[in-house]
């Protein structure tokens, strides 16, 4: 007989592993709440109780949105079907949508939000630069891995800061690779460092994309990679207590850890991107405006929009 891990893997065989073990993580969460794991492979009847729904019905938007497709994913994979959850998904789902199109903070993230906002993160690089001079200041042979965990705080709140991404700053492997997302250095021009990301979350619509990060980043990854190489044998930007690859998990936790250090409060991946659109949120809303006017896609009417001669 199959097990429910198999068998999730044959209802979503066209999704990545990653996101599997999502689902699996999120299914697992409502096992718990009124009984004990494994996950039944078979019968899904504990999917139905009421003290479930009830258990539900009391959780935040955040976790009922997660929740209530996890519980069809499973009723799915047990062949059954259930009214209730989906009533609980479709509002569950409405009432996201709602909230996103208001652009409401939650109380939460309120109470989060720095008074600099995005440029909280700009004044503790300041600072770190500072802290950890005398660092920078050695040859890359020189470093402990006390130095590179410490220096590496700083690479990361520095990125985000120039490029606020998801996760993906965990999966770049040094060197340029034909797949895979990596930071490679381009000797010819155009030459400095380049992050290239190919596997991401919106990668089927937006497609491969390389950017370059700006003139301090660079000076840092000059110091920082060869550290990396010369310390690590894993090959990639990041590095764990261990010194073996740090996850996308890691990452995240890491970050937490260094804005509650430096801030006094923990931001997430995802309250750094919206602090990152509060503070162009005037440059996003004229782009839109102007796409209106013109009935264009903003990609088109960037297009309309020519470069004024030089005089």
């Amino acid at each position: 007989m199959s097990s429910f891990v198999d068998k999730l893997a044959r209802v979503k065989k066209d999704i990545k592993p990653s996101s599997r073990a999502t689902y699996m993580r999120n299914i697992k969460r409502l096992r718990k709440v009124h009984n004990k794991l494994p996950v039944p492979d078979s019968d899904g009847s504990w999917l139905k109780k009421k003290n479930l729904f009830e258990w539900f019905d009391k959780q935040t938007l955040s976790v009922r949105r997660h929740m209530a497709t996890a519980a069809q994913v499973a009723l799915k994979i047990y062949k059954l079907s259930s009214d209730e959850w989906k009533e609980r998904q479709a509002k569950s789902m409405k009432q996201f949508d709602t909230e996103r199109r208001e652009r409401q903070l939650t109380d939460k993230q309120k109470a989060l939000l720095p008074k600099k906002g995005f440029d909280a993160l700009r004044e503790i690089i300041g600072h770190m630069k500072k802290e950890f001079r005398h660092i920078l200041a050695k040859k890359a042979d020189d470093w402990s891995l006390s130095d590179l965990l410490r220096v590496q705080d700083l690479v990361i709140i520095s990125l985000y800061y120039d490029h606020p991404l998801r996760l993906d700053y965990a999966t770049l492997s040094i060197g340029s690779t034909e797949s895979g997302n990596s930071v490679y250095k381009n000797m010819t021009k155009p030459r400095g460092w380049h992050i290239k990301l190919s596997v991401y979350k919106t990668a089927k619509s937006l497609g491969e994309r390389v950017f370059k990060p700006n003139s301090a980043n660079q000076r840092l990854l000059n110091k920082f990679i060869p550290a990396v190489k010369n310390m690590t044998t894993h090959g990639f930007l990041l590095t764990n207590k261990s010194k073996a690859r740090m996850t996308k998990q890691v990452l995240s936790k890491r970050l937490m850890t260094i804005t509650k250090k430096r801030i006094g409060r923990s931001f997430s991946v995802q309250l750094l991107r919206i602090l990152f659109a509060m503070k162009n949120r005037d440059v996003l809303e004229t782009a839109k405006q102007v796409s209106d006017k013109l009935l264009h896609s903003q990609k088109q009417s960037l297009e309309y929009a020519k470069k004024k001669p030089k005089s």
